[in-house]
């Protein structure tokens, strides 16, 4: 008992540790130990405090005329056991995974947590113990595309900028913290940036691959607006008529004066059709008669031809859409 008794005062304390931690720097401050975060440990503390607490309560010798007091504690223990559990569990759904731009660390860890089928992202920038969250975002549909590989970080001097599949669009734009040196730190977990001028050009027996062992190499970046518009066009017709959005609304592919050229451009695509599963084959059909080469990921249909990548998925189970997500290096003229 006294063992337990030691163990349920350090519990106690972690949980108050964390929680001052926490209530520093207007909240964005909390402990991280590896992949453990302030709310995880948190929740998995209480929970064990709550488990030893009735272990102390029930192994108490007592008195039959305590029993009136000891009854109660022992049922208010057992029935905190279920919900102090059950954040536990929540808790373990996170994710916490080191930010790398062509497999070299950037000073950032990338959180992920999934309550409820809804992703809340945070970006951490660490320092020992102690982590602060620097930008965050929340998404649908459970995803963890940091924790599964799926995104690109594109250095563009102090600029980190980190993408993230299958939309492709800047999800953060982060301080550069660390140096970040110019070839490659070995295995990335994300998706590989491709080659600007800044980076060494691959040589003729080793061409740069990106996202596979097999496919086309990058092209060298130019205005790529009028190509990802009028791949977006041949998208829409590809699809078995009439193409509506969410909204049952006619879609239309965008002018190429429309898209942005920023480093990037990409154009996304939520679109049905009377049979999804005719106009999804479909599309990836048309894609592929136009030379792109074929990839599959978790879920996801790719299309690259050294220019454009295309990210398809067939969420029509879900939200009765299919997605798709055009994306290219752009350099305006």
């Amino acid at each position: 008992m006294l063992v337990a008794g030691a163990l349920l005062v350090v519990l106690i304390g972690i949980v108050v540790g964390v929680q001052i931690v926490s209530g520093q720097g207007d909240g964005t401050t909390e402990v991280l130990v590896g992949s453990w975060y302030g709310r995880h440990i948190t929740f998995v503390a209480v929970f064990a405090s709550t488990v030893v607490f009735f272990v102390l309560v029930c192994a108490i010798p007592a008195p039959r005329w305590w029993l009136v007091v000891f009854l109660p504690l022992r049922f208010l223990a057992l029935c905190a056991l279920l919900p102090t559990g059950f954040l536990a569990a929540v808790a373990s759904e996170s994710t916490v995974v080191p930010l790398k731009a062509n497999g070299c660390a950037t000073g950032y860890l990338v959180r992920e947590s999934t309550p409820w089928r809804h992703t809340t992202i945070d970006v951490l920038r660490a320092d020992g113990l102690v982590a602060t969250a620097v930008d965050s975002q929340s998404r649908r549909g459970g995803e963890h595309p940091f924790a599964d590989g799926d995104y690109r970080v594109d250095v563009d001097g102090d600029t980190l900028r980190v993408r993230t599949y299958p939309s492709g669009t800047p999800s953060f734009t982060l301080p550069v913290v660390v140096e970040m040196p110019r070839e490659s730190c070995g295995s990335s977990d994300g998706r590989e940036p491709r080659p600007t001028a800044s980076t060494t050009a691959p040589s003729a027996s080793a061409p740069f691959l990106p996202d596979s062992d097999e496919g086309p190499a990058p092209a060298p970046r130019s205005d790529a607006r009028s190509e990802v518009a009028r791949m977006a066009q041949l998208t829409i017709d590809a699809a078995e008529a009439p193409v509506t959005d969410a909204a049952g609304a006619p879609v239309s592919a965008p002018l190429p004066a429309e898209l942005p050229c920023d480093g990037t451009t990409s154009f996304d695509l939520a679109i049905r059709t009377d049979d999804n599963t005719s106009s999804y084959a479909a599309i990836l059909d048309a894609w592929s008669a136009e030379g792109y080469s074929r990839d599959r990921a978790m879920q996801e249909d790719l299309r690259y031809n050294g220019v454009i990548r295309l990210s398809a998925r067939d969420r029509s189970s879900l939200d009765g859409l299919m997605h798709f997500s055009l994306t290219a290096d752009c350099r305006a003229p």
